[in-house]
């Protein structure tokens, strides 16, 4: 028999086990929910089941233009001829492949600017028209140009002026310098740190041209972004990744773990007293 003075609390108290651990559970799904992003729209490369099995790569070759600088170091067999053909650049030689004794710093500083005319000034050959040429073709013309004077030398020629920014949800925005002449969005991103959970996957590029400026997109979410235009990034291209709407208003801001655990220890101060 329970005294009359005491009640049973039981019956009267309506944040019993039951309906507390039911409202704990509610609140948890709710901030979950409400304060990630869906693994769907950071997952990078989804493949359809209509999809190809491979994707062919638009593989742009880029055309020099005024403006640029471009590292050309003509390799001899004697060091009188390299002194003579390279005079007042690094004085050290090069590999064919880009490496030894220069670095890229070095290639950038005594690089050749191409002026306005579309030319660069090298020493005993004088002015070689390079507009419009891409790398190689520049390369195979500066080596015909050297061959009236030097039989038997190998060019290496660099473009050194290739830069982006990128600027958003990432986690390392800012302008990067890169010394290839060849550079897929998905390596700017990793240079950039990668993007962050709340960093929109549709990424908009902002590429210069000589009538102003061109606005793109390419969505990281889909296969297909290696087969488009702007997966292969040009010089000065602005990589813009935009939050996800749940980031603009600051939901992943809110102190769900402080409420959460607040309104925890209230409902268990409620449940104590009420027994």
């Amino acid at each position: 028999m329970t005294p009359k003075h005491l009640k049973d609390n039981s019956a009267v108290n309506p944040l019993n086990k039951k309906y507390r651990n039911q409202i704990i559970g509610i609140l948890l799904i709710v901030m979950l929910v409400t304060s990630c992003t869906p693994h769907k729209k950071i997952v990078y490369l989804q493949r359809q089941a209509e999809d190809a099995e491979s994707f062919g790569f638009l593989k742009p070759e880029y055309r020099i233009k005024s403006g640029d600088i471009l590292y050309i170091q003509v390799h001899t067999h004697d060091e009188k001829s390299f002194a003579m053909f390279n005079s007042d650049r690094s004085g050290q030689r090069t590999t064919a492949a880009g490496g030894g004794g220069i670095g890229n710093v070095q290639m950038f500083l005594h690089g050749y600017n191409v002026d306005k005319n579309g030319e660069v000034t090298m020493p005993v050959v004088g002015n070689v028209n390079v507009e419009g040429k891409t790398i190689a073709e520049a390369t195979k013309h500066i080596e015909k140009e050297v061959e009236e004077y030097l039989i038997g030398a190998t060019i290496l020629v660099k473009l050194v002026n290739f830069s982006f920014s990128v600027l958003g949800e990432v986690g390392s925005p800012g302008k990067y310098y890169v010394y290839d002449n060849r550079v897929s969005i998905l390596d700017a991103i990793a240079v950039a740190g990668d993007l962050t959970d709340f960093g929109n996957r549709n990424i908009t590029i902002v590429r210069q041209t000589e009538e102003g400026a061109t606005f793109g997109s390419i969505n990281l979410n889909q296969a297909t972004a290696l087969t488009s235009e702007y997966y292969y990034l040009q010089p000065n291209d602005i990589v813009y990744v935009e939050p996800y709407r749940i980031k603009r208003l600051g939901i992943n801001q809110f102190p769900f773990a402080l409420v959460f655990s607040t309104i925890s220890t209230t409902l268990l101060l409620i449940n104590y007293f009420s027994n």
